[in-house]
């Protein structure tokens, strides 16, 4: 039967019912996650992080607050260190945030954090459903939860006593939004542990060039593991010069060396990584005769050949525009047309040919765009259903693989040349990282890092795991060119439909900047210039870059600017034009 409101609160007030409330939160983690639950035993810890976690201890108990750099070379134990760290602000009464770069890492993470808090452990991130992340918020404030874990976006859980925030791989990019406001979680974690009475720790085995900054002032208290745990050595690490391999005839994505390595490995039955920073088949299709490269009618970017996910068709990465690969040149007709570069896709067929009894997975942004995508992929390689996991940035993060024995990093160069001043350091984590997979249990591993700059600094300083010498030639670079940190940047984009207006209206921001900062010594305005994308959807871009050593003289350009633009007649003048602001930016424009 049924019955209305009404009726049931009447039956209520006489008694002749009982009304009980009760609540039932949706799952958010796997079945196999849950199983974990309280089955690790605690790992004995050496003397480098028992020093460790008996100074985060002391600050504890003495309610101090810190920011802790802890950098700690791949495989140090960084992760138990999070861990006893945690334990000590749950005995205080207080929760805690862990912060991870990128939702493929959160299986991985989860899974091990469960093993020490159980159900009092949650995850946080986009691919959760409204309802699903409101469960978790939910959980959060009622003080159901102990530990949230997710990206970016998990610092904002509503957290009644917050005790600490720990933010692994902080040197990410993906830490700083891409949408206004572009808040960087680094700067707002500390903001909001300074306001809560919380600590925060940054763990990296390549620090951010900033933190460590910051870090070598005394600003943040550093923490330092440069070794790996239980005695296990740094893979050995060989550098091939793929302009020898032209050289000797070899035109293949793959390396004599590293072809010789693969095989020594699957006999051995040990599994392999192979990172390249670049997915789809082919990174670009041109034609050979007029030279045209098909381009995206929305964006002013190259699309990219992708074959197996999408039948052959060319993608443009920034819209999602798709069009069939044509038969022949757009431009002047000529068949002499193809693809050129390589991708993720075009990797696992080459290694398909090569190693025709190899089980290769691939794990890239178009075999993860499905719920628990991630999860399933690493699951299934850590079970050793896969020889071979082919993938982007994401398989080099964090992960734990102890069979797996060989990285190979295919085209080192991918990242090095960005025109990005951070291009060096971003090269530098990228390698470090994906070195970092390799030997991480009994056996010891090998990376092989192909290139065409073997003499490059960060790929040597990688390939030799020396964050330190990398740091020193990293530092005086970006104080030669007065870059961040030694130097402060503002970007200010200004984007719009129509090209001339765009134009018009970043020449006289120009010229207003220049009139009313005359007398500020050294500030340096660059532009206005056209970006790297120049059109995205429709959309046309116009950039200036502002530098300056004080980073309050960019707030009081950024506040002029703002002024200018509310003028009501600068305001009829720029209608329709859209303009937005980027403090130290993480990529370029």
């Amino acid at each position: 039967c049924s019955s209305d409101l009404a009726t049931v609160k009447a039956m209520q007030e006489e008694g002749v019912i009982t009304v009980t409330e009760d609540s039932c939160y949706r799952k958010v983690t796997s079945d196999a996650v849950r199983k974990e639950a309280f089955m690790a035993p605690d790992i004995e810890l050496n003397d480098i992080q028992m020093s460790i976690i008996n100074e985060f201890q002391d600050d504890v108990d003495k309610d101090v607050h810190r920011t802790y750099l802890l950098h700690g070379v791949t495989g140090s134990g960084k992760t138990e260190v999070y861990v006893q760290c945690i334990r000590r602000v749950i005995e205080q009464g207080k929760q805690a945030i862990v912060l991870i770069p990128e939702i493929a890492l959160t299986y991985q993470t989860i899974k091990y954090f469960t093993r020490y808090f159980g159900e009092r452990v949650t995850v946080v991130n986009s691919r959760l459903s409204s309802g699903e992340r409101y469960d978790q918020f939910e959980r959060a404030k009622k003080g159901d939860v102990d530990v949230v874990i997710g990206p970016r976006s998990a610092l904002f859980t509503p957290f009644e006593r917050l005790g600490l925030i720990i933010i692994d791989e902080e040197h990410e990019s993906s830490y700083k939004s891409d949408n206004p406001p572009k808040y960087h979680a680094r700067e707002t974690a500390i903001e909001r542990a300074r306001l809560e009475g919380a600590s925060v720790i940054l763990g990296s085995a390549t620090p951010s060039v900033e933190s460590y900054k910051k870090a070598m002032s005394g600003e943040f208290r550093l923490w330092t593991m440069d070794e790996r745990v239980s005695d296990r050595k740094m893979a050995d690490t060989s550098i091939v010069d793929l302009r020898e391999e032209l050289r000797r005839g070899n035109r293949s994505i793959i390396s004599d060396e590293l072809a010789e390595d693969i095989t020594d490995r699957l006999s051995r039955h040990e599994q392999i990584m192979l990172f390249i920073n670049k997915r789809g088949f082919n990174s670009f299709v041109s034609c050979r005769n007029c030279g045209e490269v098909v381009k995206c009618p929305h964006c002013d970017v190259s699309m990219t050949k992708h074959m197996a996910s999408n039948g052959g068709k060319l993608v443009c990465h920034y819209c999602g525009y798709t069009v069939e690969e044509p038969s022949k040149c757009p431009s002047c007709g000529s068949r002499l047309i193809g693809g050129y570069g390589v991708g993720t896709e075009k990797v696992e067929q080459e290694i398909n040919r090569m190693f025709p009894v190899a089980r290769t997975l691939r794990m890239d942004k178009d075999t993860t765009s499905k719920k628990n995508s991630h999860e399933q992929i690493l699951e299934s390689f850590g079970r050793g259903d896969a020889d071979i996991l082919i993938g982007t940035q994401m398989i080099v993060k964090g992960h734990d693989f102890a069979n797996v024995t060989l990285v190979g990093i295919l085209l080192a160069d991918l990242t090095l040349f960005d025109g990005d001043y951070r291009a060096g350091e971003r090269t530098f984590d990228l390698l470090t990282q994906a070195a970092g997979r390799a030997g991480r249990g009994d056996v010891p591993g090998k990376v092989v890092i192909q290139t065409y700059k073997p003499d490059n600094y960060a790929i040597v300083a990688a390939a030799n795991q020396d964050y330190r010498s990398f740091y020193e030639t990293e530092s005086a670079y970006r104080s030669f060119m007065r870059y961040p940190p030694e130097w402060n940047m503002l970007v200010i984009m200004a984007v719009g439909e129509n090209e001339e207006q765009l134009a018009n209206t970043m020449d006289r921001m120009y010229s207003h900047i220049r009139g009313n900062h005359r007398n500020v010594r050294h500030l340096a305005v660059i532009g206005p210039a056209e970006p790297a994308l120049a059109k995205v959807k429709d959309l046309y871009r116009k950039v200036l870059y502002i530098k300056h050593r004080d980073y309050q003289v960019l707030v009081d350009v950024k506040n002029c600017v703002e002024e200018w633009l509310r003028d009501d007649e600068t305001r009829e003048i720029n209608s329709g034009i859209n303009v937005f602001y980027d403090f130290n930016p993480m990529n370029m424009y």
